[in-house]
C-alpha cells in the first residue's frame, strides 16, 4: 500500500496570518518531524514567562471577550467556547466578566446549571499531567486554558475530546458528552462544536510540543493514556493524533485565535506555532516521519454513530491509489468477525455505510474495515464498537438523572405528545402534554426523588418506553 507523503513546502508567505516577530521561526527552515518539533519547543520555551493562575482572570477580560448578544449587563462578555454559538443564531446566554456588579466569574460556589458562572478550563485536563495551579507553569499556561461555563467544564471533567456516537448530554450550544465514535478512542468523550475543534486541537498540539520533555511522565497517567505517548516524539497516541489533525484541518485558524495568540505573546512571552503557521502541523506529524507510517496511511479515521435503529459507519481515506475495496466486517463478541458487505474504493475520500442493527438491540456490536488492495493484499482498520439500546426510538439522557432530563426521539415531531413518568410500582408520578417541533424534550426532574422510573412517550398511537435512574 502506498502512503500519503507531505507535499513540498516553502517558508515564503507562511507567516502572514499573524503578527509574528521577525525571525521568530527562522531556525525551522528545512526541518520536519521530530527535529522540527524539538526546535519549535525551544523557540516557544525561550522567552516564556509563566504567569500565575490568578492572572488568568484578568487576561480573560482582555483577550477572551466579544460583544454581548443576549441578556443585559456589560457590553463585552466572556467568549466561552462551550456556550458560544457562531452564525445567525444568538448565543444561549452570555457571561458578564469579573466579580463586580453582575460579574459571573467563579468564586467557588454555584455553577449547578448552564449560564450561571464561568471558570478556567484546562483543555488539556489538569489531572493528565498532575499539574499544580499554585506554581506557574503548565497548569497556568494561557495557551491551553480557556474561560468556559463552569457547569459544562465539570461535565467535560477529565474526558478526552472526541467524536460522540451516542450523546448522554448535549449542551445548549450543541457540545456533547457521550460514547466515542472513533475507533481507537474508548469510553466517554467530549465533543465541542465544529467552530472550536481546531482551536482546541491546536492548543493540545502546542501543549505536547512545549512540554515534550515531560511527556514520558505525563503519559504514565492512566487518564491521559489515550491521548499522550511517553516520548518526546510523536508525544501523541496515533488515534488521538489523527483526530487532532482532522479537527485542525476541519476548523482553520480564525481571527479569534490570531488575536488570542498575539495577546498571549504580550501576556506570557511565547506563541502557539500551529496558529502562526498551520502548515507546521503536517510538517511535524506526517507519514514520512519515522514511526508514523500509520499516519495518515489510506485510512485517516473510522467510526460511527447510532441513527434510529441503524448504525451509520463513516470513514475518511487519504490515498487510494492501489485500493480496490473496503470489506465491512461485524462481530457481536469482538473476537469473531463476519463480512456483511463491501464498498468499492472510488477515490471519494469520504465514505459511509448503514447497517440495520434492529436485530442487535441490547447488544454491543463491533465493526472493522478490511482494506483490500488491487493485488489482493489487505490490512485491517482499528475496531469501532457501539451499544445498541433495547429501545432505539427513545433515548433519555443524562441517565442517571439529576436535575433535568432530555428525551430524544429518532424522528422530528410537529404536534402534541403525552409523556408519563411512573415509579417502580407502576404508579404515575408525572404527566405532561407537550407541544413539540423537533425531536428533543427537556423535562425538569427536580421533584423526583432517588429511585427507578419508567418514562413513557405516547405519540400517534405508539408507546415508547425508557427506564431511568434518578440519583441526586
Amino acid at each position: 500500500m502506498k502512503y500519503f507523503l507531505l507535499a513540498a513546502y516553502t517558508l515564503t508567505s507562511i507567516f502572514s496570518i499573524a503578527q509574528v516577530p521577525a525571525g521568530y521561526y527562522q531556525s525551522t527552515s528545512g526541518l520536519s518531524c521530530s527535529g522540527l518539533k524539538t526546535t519549535l519547543k525551544s523557540i516557544i520555551t525561550n522567552g516564556h514567562n509563566p504567569r500565575t493562575y490568578g492572572d488568568l482572570w484578568t487576561q480573560f477580560q482582555v483577550s477572551d471577550v466579544k460583544p454581548r448578544e443576549v441578556g443585559t449587563g456589560s457590553a463585552m462578555v466572556i467568549w466561552d467556547v462551550y456556550s458560544d454559538r457562531p452564525g445567525p443564531s444568538n448565543d444561549p446566554y452570555n457571561f458578564t466578566p469579573g466579580t463586580g456588579t453582575g460579574g459571573q466569574q467563579d468564586q467557588g460556589s454555584g455553577g449547578t446549571s448552564e449560564g450561571q458562572l464561568y471558570n478556567r478550563e484546562h483543555s488539556v485536563p489538569l489531572s493528565w499531567f498532575s499539574g499544580s495551579t499554585s506554581t506557574p507553569g503548565p497548569a497556568t499556561d494561557y495557551h491551553h486554558i480557556f474561560p468556559t461555563d463552569k457547569y459544562v467544564n465539570g461535565l467535560r471533567a477529565n474526558y478526552p475530546y472526541g467524536k460522540v456516537a451516542t450523546a448522554t448530554h448535549t449542551t445548549q450550544n450543541g457540545s456533547k458528552l457521550g460514547s466515542s465514535a472513533v475507533a481507537g478512542i474508548t469510553g466517554p468523550v467530549f465533543e465541542p462544536i465544529d467552530s472550536f475543534k481546531g482551536d482546541l486541537a491546536r492548543a493540545f498540539l502546542y501543549f505536547v510540543t512545549r512540554y515534550e520533555d515531560n511527556m514520558a511522565n505525563y503519559a504514565a497517567n492512566s487518564e491521559a493514556a489515550q491521548a499522550f505517548e511517553p516520548n518526546t516524539y510523536p508525544s501523541v497516541d496515533i488515534p488521538y493524533l489523527r483526530l487532532m489533525i482532522q479537527w485542525h484541518q476541519l476548523d482553520p485558524v480564525s481571527q479569534k485565535e490570531i488575536d488570542r495568540n498575539n495577546a498571549a505573546y504580550t501576556y506570557q512571552g511565547n506563541r502557539n506555532p500551529f496558529v502562526d503557521s498551520p502548515q507546521f502541523v503536517t510538517r511535524v506529524w506526517n507519514s514520512s516521519c519515522p514511526g508514523l507510517t500509520a499516519l495518515p496511511v489510506d485510512l485517516v479515521q473510522f467510526g460511527g454513530k447510532l441513527q434510529a435503529e441503524n448504525v451509520l459507519l463513516e470513514w475518511l481515506s487519504e490515498n487510494e491509489s492501489d485500493l480496490a475495496r473496503y470489506e465491512i466486517e461485524k462481530s457481536i463478541n469482538g473476537i469473531t468477525y463476519q463480512k456483511i458487505d463491501e464498498v468499492v474504493a472510488t477515490n471519494s475520500r469520504q465514505y459511509s455505510y448503514t447497517d440495520k442493527s434492529i436485530t442487535n438491540r441490547g447488544q454491543r456490536i463491533y465493526y472493522r474495515l478490511k482494506m483490500v488492495d488491487k493485488d489482493g493484499s489487505y490490512k485491517y482498520s482499528q475496531v469501532f464498537s457501539v451499544h445498541v439500546p433495547l429501545n432505539s426510538k427513545l433515548i433519555v439522557y443524562p441517565n442517571p438523572v439529576s436535575s433535568y432530563m432530555q428525551l430524544q426521539l429518532n424522528n422530528n415531531v410537529n404536534g402534541t405528545v403525552l409523556v408519563r413518568i411512573t415509579d417502580a410500582s407502576g404508579k404515575m408520578v408525572q404527566q405532561h402534554n407537550l407541544k413539540m417541533n423537533g425531536n428533543t424534550i427537556r423535562l425538569d426532574a427536580s421533584q423526583l426523588i432517588n429511585g427507578t422510573y419508567m418514562v413513557i412517550v405516547y405519540h400517534h398511537g405508539e408507546q415508547l418506553f425508557q427506564k431511568i435512574m434518578v440519583a441526586k
